[in-house]
């Protein structure tokens, strides 16, 4: 069974969806480690635990990251150390979620702009 992970316009499969949050969490201990970046998020969030700060940007920024993830999949493909088991997995979530992509695409929900 497909697991769809809705993001607004854009559409993945789960197991990306958890890559692209991975991703996003990796990209928030990077850029919180800079002084000015974590004191204007701490700013906006004046009341939250450091948890809650890295669980904020990781929601807010997820989706932004599902290139990212589905290309780092990808590449997982190439690797020799990577076992074949876990690459015909790879496979199947990266096809399933093309297809949910394209199904995605193939039928935008369009607003009415009158």
């Amino acid at each position: 069974m497909i697991r769809l992970q809705k993001t607004g316009y854009r559409a993945c499969h789960v197991r990306v969806a958890e890559v692209a949050k991975e991703a996003a969490a990796h990209l928030y201990e990077t850029m919180m480690s800079n002084n000015e970046y974590y004191a204007k998020w701490q700013e906006k969030h004046p009341d939250a635990t450091e948890q809650e700060l890295r669980k904020k940007f990781v929601d807010q920024n997820w989706k932004r990251c599902i290139d990212f993830a589905v290309s780092t999949l990808t590449v997982l493909l190439t690797k020799d150390d990577v076992p074949e088991k876990t690459k015909e997995e790879i496979m199947i979530v990266l096809e399933q979620n093309q297809s949910i992509r394209r199904k995605h695409v193939a039928h935008p929900q369009l607003h009415n702009l009158s």
